[in-house]
């Protein structure tokens, strides 16, 4: 489970923006469903929610949120990989002349299996500056570890030096290196015996997903969770009213340009084949024709691509970001997988969305709560802003209409075009 999320100097988030799923008293009574209630030691009279939307006109920011947590997972998951003397992915703020040369700050606070823990980084292109892992198992913090880049060594200083909770072995230090963080080595390369929940859930509970470009899942989740669970994905379709009545899974020969463009090793993997998504649909006369899946609409693609994640994120209890939920899907598929990730019956394991949007019909009371609605705006120095909506200054009150209040700009948020775009 998230509990929140902070960044600064990222991209277009100059100065620290804090995304947090803790929920508001000013809407205590506001659709109890879609809270938490985790009873953590130290926190246990909070609760979180089950997910947020983030809205903003174009260019504000809300892409770059999502992409800081991916920038993270990917961190997590495989700078341990790095060469020595490679860069870092640092991807600063640059319309002003000193954050391009310092560090980007993350800070994220999660639970994982039932345990809080904090973890904060601090990096360049050049090396880890800072990075700490902390555990509350029982409200009071426990340090785990702190790594902390020192100039006139130039080299690392790890602390604690002695801990019950945590010790830090000669080999995880000397495995370490600039340009990977600890943690990614931890959980990786010495595979440090009291790591592997904090590693597990940043590789397999922590999911981030772009629709509107090429991402890490893609139809891959879905297709994985064909065998398993066939009946599952057709009853997904069919509920669409897509028209398809079955969808079966066929190999073909890969075309021998894209073949020639893959590495030889990609090619003896994949023998020459790939896997295409037959979807049946009846026809004239009740017969039934069979389509693939490049025969589809780019709707029914995205939304097949979304039923695995979806189906994951439900039945494992995971945290999923989501850039531009809405591309190519009716608004009622996006209400509906909204509903489904908010109501407490079907999300049996406390999953998590957080999603971009440019839908203004999510905005609806029954749905979602003030808390779980963010915003993002440009600035006049041309960073971003990140805000929810129960905090702004003039926040709605609870007869007010949100899709005409945010359509008219009276939160913030949209584009401001006095003259047209002509």
């Amino acid at each position: 489970m998230l509990l929140d999320f902070q960044v600064s100097n990222f991209r277009a988030f100059a100065k620290p923006a804090l995304f947090s799923l803790a929920a508001s008293n000013y809407d205590a009574s506001s659709l109890p469903g879609n809270m938490i209630t985790p009873k953590l030691p130290g926190i246990s009279r909070i609760k979180f929610l089950r997910g947020a939307a983030v809205y903003g006109a174009n260019a504000s920011g809300k892409s770059n949120l999502i992409r800081a947590i991916f920038y993270l997972k990917r961190l997590v998951r495989q700078s341990y990989k790095s060469e020595r003397g490679e860069e870092l992915p640092h991807d600063p703020f640059l319309l002003n002349e000193t954050s391009k040369h310092e560090p980007t700050l993350i800070a994220i606070r999660f639970v994982a299996k039932g345990i809080r823990y904090h973890y904060e980084l601090a990096f360049t292109a050049q090396r880890v500056l800072e990075e700490s892992l902390s555990a509350f198992p029982n409200g009071i913090a426990q340090l785990w570890f702190r790594r902390q880049w020192d100039e006139e060594k130039n080299d690392y200083v790890y602390s604690p030096d002695k801990s019950e909770y945590f010790i830090i072995r000669s080999i995880d230090k000397e495995t370490s290196k600039e340009n990977a963080l600890f943690l990614s080595t931890l959980g990786n390369l010495t595979n440090h015996p009291k790591i592997g929940d904090v590693y597990d859930w940043f590789r397999n509970r922590l999911a981030v997903i772009n629709l509107s470009e090429s991402s890490e899942l893609e139809h891959a989740n879905t297709l994985n969770r064909f065998k398993k669970d066939k009946q599952g994905i057709l009853r997904f379709l069919k509920q669409a009213d897509l028209g398809i009545t079955d969808i079966n899974l066929q190999k073909k020969p890969l075309p021998e340009k894209i073949l020639e463009s893959l590495p030889e090793e990609l090619q003896k993997q994949t023998r020459g084949e790939y896997v295409d998504v037959i979807f049946s649909h009846r026809g004239e006369g009740g017969k039934e024709y069979n389509l693939g899946l490049e025969d589809e609409s780019v709707g029914t693609g995205r939304f097949f691509a979304l039923i695995g994640a979806w189906m994951d994120l439900i039945e494992d209890g995971k945290v999923l970001f989501l850039d531009e939920l809405e591309t190519s899907l009716h608004p009622l598929l996006t209400r509906e997988l909204v509903r489904m990730a908010m109501d407490p019956n079907i999300n049996t394991k406390n999953a998590q969305i957080i999603f971009a949007t440019h839908d203004p019909l999510l905005l609806d009371r029954t749905l979602l709560r003030r808390d779980q609605i963010w915003l993002t705006e440009k600035t006049d120095e041309g960073d971003s802003i990140l805000y929810a909506l129960s905090e702004y200054k003039n926040a709605p009150n609870n007869r007010e209409s949100l899709v005409r209040g945010y359509l008219s700009g009276r939160y913030g948020g949209v584009p401001f075009i006095p003259e047209g775009l002509m």
